[in-house]
C-alpha cells in the first residue's frame, strides 16, 4: 500500500531560487493550456488532452521567447498537464468544479513524479540536490512521487508518497457511535457510557489578534514593502489557527482510532450547514476534517468507519423504547420520552442511536447507508426523499 509523509524542508538560497523558477514555470504551464483549451473548445467543440499539450509544449519550449521553460525539470511541467487534465475529467464528471487559473500569490506547489531519494538525512530532487529535511520518521519503501509546497508564509514543505508494507487487520476494539455538535465537538458512546470532547474554538481563540493585524494591514498603501510584510504577518495568523485546529483533530482521530475497532458517525450535509448562521462555528469545528482523519487512520489500522445516512432521525429517536419526537428543536438540549419517561440527553441518545443503526448496517449489510455499499432498494429512510438511489455493485458482508 502507498503512505504519505510530510516533511518541513530547508532549501538553501540557490535551491530557493530554483523552486521559484520551477513554482514560475509550473503555474505558467497550467494557465496557458487552460487558456488555450478553453479557446480550441470554444471554436471547434473539443478540448485538449494530455498528449496533445505535450507535444505542444515541446515545441513551445523551442521557441526563443519561451526557452526559459526548458530551465525547471520537464517532468515537473508535465506533470502539470496531467493535473490539468484530471482537473478536467473530474469536471465533466460532476467532482469537482471547473479548472480555475492559478494566481502567484496563493499557496505554491510542484510535483516530481521520479528521480527522488534521501540521502545523508535530506532529500534528494532532481535539479536541486540533497535538500536539508526534518524527517519525524523512516521512509522505508520506494519514494513514487514527491510534492514541494511553499506556503503564504514563506515555508516549504514536502509530501513524500511512498510504498510500505500492509497494515494488519485490528483483531479487537470496541464499536462506538459518534455525535457531532457545537458545544460538544464529539460524544462518544461505546456501549457502556458516554464521553464528550469540547471544542478548541481556535478561529475565535485568535480572533482579537486577527482583527487587530487585519486592522493594521488596510492602512497600509498596496504594493509597498510595508504592505507586504504586513500580509505576511496577517497569514501566520491564520497559519496559526490552522495549525492548532490540525494538531487538535490529529491527537482526537488518533486517540479514537486506538480505542475502537468499528466507528460509526452519521454523514451530515455540510456545504448545506456552512450556508446557515451558525457557518463560522461550523468551519472553526472543521467535522469534515475529522471524518476524514477518522476514515483514513481506521482504513490503514484496518478497522471500519460506517457513516449512517442524513436522514436518519438520530437525536428524536429514544433510544431505550424507539418513540420518535418529532417536536424536538434545535435549543432542547434534554428531553423526556413521553412513552417510556425516559430522560434524554440529545447528544448521548444520539450517539447512542448512532451505534445501534452502525451495528444494524453492519450486521446485515443491507442498507446503503455506509461506506459498504450493499444490494438493497433504497438507501435513504422510507418517506424522506422521493427520488430513490439504488446501490449499484454487490459486495460480501462485512465482518468483524
Amino acid at each position: 500500500m502507498l503512505d504519505v509523509l510530510k516533511v518541513r524542508i530547508y532549501p538553501n538560497k540557490g535551491q530557493e531560487i530554483s523552486l521559484a523558477k520551477s513554482f514560475g514555470c509550473s503555474r505558467f504551464i497550467w494557465n496557458f493550456y487552460l487558456n488555450r483549451t478553453n479557446t480550441q473548445y470554444e471554436e471547434t467543440g473539443k478540448g485538449m488532452t494530455y498528449c496533445q499539450m505535450a507535444k505542444d509544449l515541446t515545441q513551445l519550449k523551442k521557441l526563443p521567447d519561451y526557452e526559459w521553460l526548458q530551465e525547471p525539470t520537464a517532468a515537473v511541467l508535465q506533470q502539470s498537464l496531467k493535473n490539468l487534465e484530471s482537473a478536467f475529467k473530474n469536471f465533466f464528471a460532476k467532482r469537482a468544479r471547473f479548472p480555475k487559473f492559478k494566481s502567484k500569490h496563493s499557496k505554491q506547489s510542484i510535483r516530481f513524479p521520479e528521480s527522488c531519494s534521501i540521502k545523508n538525512s535530506g532529500l534528494k530532487l532532481p535539479k536541486l540536490g540533497i535538500v536539508k529535511a526534518s524527517f519525524s520518521k523512516n521512509v522505508d519503501g520506494k519514494i513514487k512521487s514527491v510534492t514541494v509546497s511553499k506556503t503564504s508564509t514563506g515555508k516549504y514543505f514536502a509530501a513524500i508518497l511512498f510504498e510500505t508494507k500492509d497494515l494488519t487487520t485490528k483483531a479487537q476494539g470496541k464499536i462506538s457511535g459518534i455525535d457531532l455538535g457545537l458545544s460538544s465537538l464529539i460524544t462518544v458512546f461505546y456501549g457502556e457510557n458516554c464521553y464528550k470532547v469540547d471544542p478548541i474554538k481556535p478561529t475565535r481563540k485568535y480572533a482579537k489578534r486577527l482583527r487587530i493585524r487585519q486592522k493594521a494591514l488596510s492602512g497600509k498603501v498596496k504594493g509597498s514593502n510595508n504592505r507586504r510584510k504586513a500580509v505576511k504577518v496577517v497569514a501566520r495568523i491564520h497559519e496559526k489557527i490552522s495549525n492548532t485546529r490540525q494538531d487538535f483533530l490529529h491527537k482526537l482521530s488518533r486517540k479514537l482510532v486506538d480505542e475502537n475497532q468499528v466507528l460509526i458517525a452519521e454523514n451530515l450535509c455540510l456545504k448545506g450547514l456552512a450556508r446557515t448562521k451558525l457557518a463560522k462555528s461550523i468551519h472553526d469545528a472543521s467535522f469534515g476534517m475529522l471524518l476524514n482523519f477518522i476514515s483514513y487512520k481506521l482504513d490503514r489500522e484496518g478497522g471500519k468507519f460506517i457513516q449512517v445516512d442524513r436522514f436518519f432521525p438520530s437525536t428524536k429517536l429514544c433510544s431505550c423504547c424507539g418513540y420518535k419526537n418529532d417536536s424536538l428543536n434545535l435549543s432542547i438540549r434534554e428531553w423526556i420520552c413521553p412513552s417510556c419517561q425516559t430522560t434524554h440527553d440529545r447528544d448521548e441518545n444520539a450517539s447512542r442511536n448512532l451505534r445501534a443503526e452502525g451495528i444494524r448496517i453492519l450486521s446485515t449489510n443491507t442498507v446503503g447507508h455506509t461506506e459498504i455499499q450493499a444490494c438493497g432498494e433504497a438507501v435513504r429512510l422510507v418517506g424522506t426523499c422521493a427520488k430513490k438511489r439504488v446501490s449499484e455493485k454487490q459486495e460480501s458482508p462485512a465482518t468483524l
